[in-house]
Formats: structure tokens, sequence, C-alpha cells
């Protein structure tokens, strides 16, 4: 028997006098993991051994996607055609409003006595100092616009006319646009408001610049339009219908809305499941993708967000849930172990509908950057016999956030490092999908600099050397790691809370916007299109 044979074997021998027990003592505490599991583990982390580094992998063509922002008035990012839409209805004395007075999609039902009734209006996109809006509805009811920056009203039936000040140099001027209704008819109420400007199509649902404002983004993940993050119950009856003015409570845009931009930007979608569903829903919402997204399309579809990450509603449940099946005596572990039960459950359900073609559809399991919880997800029972694909946010430059830095300079002097780091931690995560034979992934990533002082997270972000970081981080990923890279945010305004947008309002020239300057020059190697310009 040649010598290097009998050291291998002495090596894996001794290995398993050592990993046995571990996975014995493992198996007694946790009595889901396998001995299977343990010894696989084992002669993995022996072969890595002996290469003397990871496993080799695979580099697969880098497709780059986008998470997108709320539809929300507030951002200066106009995403909906109706300038009525992406807000919802406050009351003047602060009541809580109920289904009596405004129903699931922003109609209203009944104004109470004494009451006024008001929603912010979103501003056109920047660049226009002033803009000409026609107002329309259903019902009657007294209803009209107030604000500083409201001229020139004139009203007709169930229609009013106005030109808004959009002059935003310094910020918006005089505040947002407010409708108010302070009464209507019991028996023909308030309802099916849009408000636009005369010459945008009637039938348009999306602002077409924000629809441009995607093209080259070849996966758009709808975690915010879905309002994920409040982790709310819902059902197929209380779901959000098409159309919708009320956009930014219960379960977000309609499924319908979210189906249409993707076809219209030419992205596969990604769509986030309520953890708070019921399996019809979770079955007629992959019904009605399959059935209305192009066939060409693929779909990426993950469970809720965040799960392993405690700031959030959602992790603290599966938590508490795991803790109550007695899935581990370890909390944290417990939690992950509960979102890879209901991952495979809900992953089943989509695939049964995809039955007929299953490449389109791309399972995802969701975890921290790294090896750890990557290990423990796909490692539970046979979750990733349910998955196709391991996904993480590697961000760069969060440990910087923590640092007393007064200067761009010193931020920039450790950025490098920060990427290197980042992602060398993405590498292993991508070892762990490997090992199980998955895609890796990301569900977000790029910079994640949060500086409390504005002045200092502006001078950052605006730095023409952000460019070189996202350029930097993202031929790493393009010839190191590879496969769909899916950035954060879409648009968004710098604040004292961090600067998630790669441009701070649509339409932004890329001369001021070095992170969607990188994106749009990288797109010319990964998507093969996308120039900067």
């Amino acid at each position: 028997m040649p010598r290097t044979l009998l050291i291998v074997l002495g090596v894996v021998a001794l290995a398993l006098v050592v990993a046995i027990p571990i996975a014995r003592r493992h198996m007694q505490a946790e009595t889901e993991m396998t001995y299977k599991h343990g010894v696989r583990a084992a002669f993995a982390a022996i072969s890595a051994m002996l290469a003397g580094s990871g496993p080799v992998l695979a580099v697969p063509p880098t497709t780059i996607g986008v998470g997108l922002s709320q539809p929300t008035y507030f951002l200066r990012t106009r995403t909906l055609a109706n300038l009525a839409a992406a807000a919802n209805w406050g009351a003047s004395d602060h009541r809580k409003l109920g289904p009596e007075e405004v129903d699931n999609n922003g109609n209203i039902k009944r104004v109470p006595d004494g009451v006024a009734l008001y929603r912010l209006m979103t501003s056109p996109n920047v660049g226009s100092r002033a803009v000409t809006i026609r107002c329309t509805w259903k019902g009657k009811g007294i209803f009209k616009p107030v604000g500083r920056r409201v001229q020139n009203v004139s009203y007709g039936t169930r229609t009013f006319t106005l030109t808004m000040n959009n002059d935003q140099s310094g910020g918006q001027s005089g505040g947002n646009v407010m409708l108010n209704v302070a009464s209507v008819d019991p028996s023909d109420p308030i309802r099916d408001i849009d408000c636009r400007e005369p010459d945008l199509p009637a039938n348009a649902r999306f602002d077409p610049q924000y629809v441009d404002s995607l093209r080259g983004f070849k996966v758009i993940r709808f975690m915010d339009w879905q309002n994920t993050n409040q982790n709310m119950p819902v059902t197929w009856a209380t779901r959000r219908l098409p159309n919708a003015i009320d956009t930014t409570n219960a379960d977000g845009v309609a499924i319908e809305d979210m189906i249409a931009l993707a076809k219209q930007a030419g992205a596969d979608p990604w769509f986030n499941m309520p953890w708070n569903a019921d399996d019809e829903y979770y079955e007629r919402f992959a019904r009605l993708v399959h059935d209305t997204l192009p066939a060409d399309r693929t779909v990426y579809v993950e469970l809720a967000n965040e799960v392993w990450n405690m700031a959030f509603p959602v992790s603290r449940q599966a938590l508490e849930e795991g803790k109550a099946a007695k899935l581990s005596s370890n909390d944290y572990a417990a939690g992950l172990y509960r979102y890879a039960e209901k991952t495979a459950h809900v992953m089943d359900i989509w695939a049964k509908v995809y039955a007929d073609r299953p490449g389109k559809l791309v399972r995802v399991a969701a975890c921290q950057n790294g090896p750890s919880c990557p290990s423990e997800v796909l490692g539970y029972r046979d979750t990733a016999r349910h998955v196709d694909a391991l996904a993480t946010a590697p961000y760069f430059g969060g440990r910087l956030s923590r640092e007393p830095f007064t200067t761009a300079d010193e931020v920039f002097a450790r950025i490098d490092a920060e990427i290197d780091w980042t992602l060398d931690l993405a590498l292993k995560a991508k070892e762990v999908a490997a090992r199980y034979h998955k895609r890796y992934i990301t569900y977000e990533a790029g910079q994640h600099l949060v500086y409390r002082d504005q002045a200092l997270e502006e001078q950052v972000e605006r730095d023409p050397r952000m460019y070189n970081a996202y350029k930097r981080y993202l031929e790493i990923w393009r010839t190191k790691i590879g496969d769909t890279i899916t950035l954060f945010q879409s648009s968004g305004p710098i604040s004292r809370y961090g600067a998630w947008g790669l441009v701070e309002y649509v339409g932004q020239p890329l001369s001021e916007a070095p992170k969607m300057r990188a994106v749009r020059d990288e797109m010319a190697h990964a998507n093969g299109n996308g120039t900067a310009h």
C-alpha cells in the first residue's frame, strides 16, 4: 500500500476517532442532528485539510439584482403613477382607523363626526419646478388638496386640478401636499382616488421613469414592497388587491402589481412569503405567479426575511415556536430549526405548483453571512432537499460604523480590508452551499456604513471613492464567487440611519451617484448590458 495512502487513511481514522464522539454528543443534545451528518461533516473537514485549503468552487456567471425600496411618499422616489398612493389614511384626532372607516385597499367607507381624514401625496420626480396634477375619484363627499405647495386649484365634478410646487432644491419646499376628506356620503363614499399628470395614461400603474431605472437588473426583490418586516398576518381573502392606494401597511403591494412591475422591467421577481399566512395563501400566491408571469421567467421565493436576526418580530416568533416544539435546548438554534422546518414546508407548496417547470423556481434559504447559520439550516433534517439556493447578505463596512471617524479619508482607508473580510465570509457560506450542491447567492448586499453624524454620512456616500469601493467589491464577486448578487437598495435618501439607496432619488445623474455608476459599469461584465453614461 503506498505510503501516501497510508498517511491519508491514518488521518481519516484519527479524525473519526475524534469526530464520532463529538457527533454522538451532538446527537444527544440535538436529537435532530443525525450521526450521518456528523460523519459527513468530518470527512468534509478532512478533505479540506488534506487539500491545504477549502474546496475548489465553481464561479458561475454573475447576474446583478436589486432590492426595491418601499413605495412610500417620503423617500423622494415616485414608484407608482398615482400620486395619491404610497401612503395611508390618518385621522385629524389621531384615532386609529378601522375597517369600518377605510377598507384594506384605501377606499373610504365612513368619516367619523367632527373628524377629517387625510393622506400625504407623493411628489413627482425631481426635475420640474411646477407640475399640473389632476385628481379624480368616485363617490360623493368633501375632498380637497391642502398645503403650501398647492396652487391654482380648480374643481369639477368628482375632480380637481392643481399646480404642485415641486421645487425640491435644498429639500421639499413647504412639506407634502395633503389630501383632505371632511365628509362622505355613506351610500356613495369616496373611493378609487387617482392623482397624476393629465398626460400620463390613466391605466399606467407605475411611474415610467421608475420602471426605466430598473432596467438591466436581472432580479428585483420585493421584500419591502410586501411589508415583510412587519410580520403581519394575511389570508387570501384579506390580501391587498390590485391598484390599491394603501401600500405601506398590512401585506403591502398587491401580488398582481408586483408581477406587473417584474414584467415591465424585464426582471425575475423575488418574493418573500409572509410567516403568518396559511397554506391556501402560499398555494394561491404561487399559482397566481405561475399562471401570469411569462413561462421563460424565473421566480425566487423566500420565507419571511432574516429570521436569523433577532431585531425582527418574525425572528422572535420563530424562536418561541421552536422552543415550544422543543426543537433544540439552545434558543437561537431552536429559532433556526423552526425556520428550516417551515421553509421546507412552504417550498414544497411552491414546488408542487411549479412541477411542470421546476427549473424556473429558485427556493431560497437565507442566513447570516458566514458558515455557521448555513450549516445549521441546511444541515437540519432534510432541509437541503427542499431548497435550491442558499443566500446571505455580505454587507461591507458595518464594523466601521462603530469607529469614531470624523472624515471620509479615515473611512476609505479601511474599506478594502472590510470588503475582503466580508467576501471571505461569503466564500465560507458558499462552501457550505456547495457541500449540499446548492447555489450560493445574496438576498442583500452592498455597503453598511451608518453614522449618526449625517454630514459625515453624506460625505462618505457621495465621495468618488465609493465608486472604487463598489467596483472592487463587485469585481471580486464576479471573479471569485459568481451567481446572483442582489444589492440593497434601489433608491433612498441619505440620513443618520444610513444610506441604502444606490441613488438618492430616481433620475439622479450618475455623476452624483457613485454606487449606481459602479453598478452600471459592472453590468457591462456581469449582465452584458447597462454601461454607465
